[in-house]
């Protein structure tokens, strides 16, 4: 996930195609995680629909390119974290039906026992798998520094082990690798998909921002209008004052 800093520069005046542009450069990612974490393409949706319509309100807040990249990458986890409850099952898992083909035991048996690490350890193992975040991304995705991105990667290629038979490990991380990398969409469903998510995210902004050029427009318009009011008071005033005639002594 990167986003330029060209493109960021302009979405960041909520200049329309830069904003499909920046969506466009985020979006597969923000889909593999949701799928790769949930297991499931109901909880997924949910997830990439919430950070897709949450990101457009937040473009006027970040900083920069780099601090984007942060938000997609920390709000995606944390938001499927919160649906960690809902587990696939196994022959349906996202994970297992991916790669196309049957499926084997094994590897079935695999997926479920990452499904039942904690979720700590469960996120840190996908996401160096399937990402291959190092133990920066790791930190920021979940919210937590890089000594316990660290641990929880380790904790969870522990538990793997001690459940895979001999020699059994490192293939099977590779194929689910392999799996997790089937799961962003496919590139022509990228934009079509993007221009939905930025036009319904832009258009709560765009209304608000009618609303408060309307607003400042009435008190321009109010403004000027008691401006000339005043002055055609003062202008009515001074036509309308009577003329000051000399006194009787002033005369003589």
């Amino acid at each position: 996930m990167e986003i330029s800093p060209g493109v960021f520069a302009r979405a960041k005046k909520l200049k329309r195609p830069a904003v499909d542009e920046l969506f466009a450069e985020v979006y597969p990612a923000v889909v593999r995680i949701a799928r790769g974490l949930s297991g499931r393409e109901d909880v997924a949706e949910g997830v990439v629909r919430f950070i897709m319509l949450r990101a457009a309100r937040m473009i006027p807040t970040w900083r920069d390119e780099t601090a984007a990249e942060r938000w997609f990458l920390h709000h995606t986890v944390l938001t499927t974290r919160r649906a960690a409850a809902h587990q696939p099952a196994a022959q349906s898992d996202l994970l297992v039906g991916s790669g196309g083909g049957p499926s084997e035991p094994a590897y079935t048996a695999f997926v479920r026992a990452v499904r039942q690490l904690p979720v700590q350890q469960r996120e840190a193992f996908l996401l160096h798998a399937g990402e291959h975040f190092n133990n920066r991304y790791l930190g920021v995705a979940m919210d937590c520094s890089t000594g316990a991105a660290q641990a929880h990667l380790d904790a969870a290629a522990a538990a793997l082990r001690a459940v895979t038979a001999a020699g059994e490990f490192d293939p099977l991380v590779a194929r689910i690798s392999a799996a997790y990398a089937h799961l962003g969409p496919n590139q022509p469903e990228v934009f079509p998909a993007v221009g939905r998510w930025v036009t319904r995210g832009l258009r709560p902004q765009r209304i608000r921002r009618t609303i408060r050029l309307a607003i400042v427009l009435a008190i321009l318009c109010g403004i000027g209008w008691t401006v000339w009011h005043w002055r055609l008071w003062r202008i009515t005033g001074i036509l309308h004052a009577p003329t000051t005639q000399p006194s009787p002594a002033t005369q003589r």
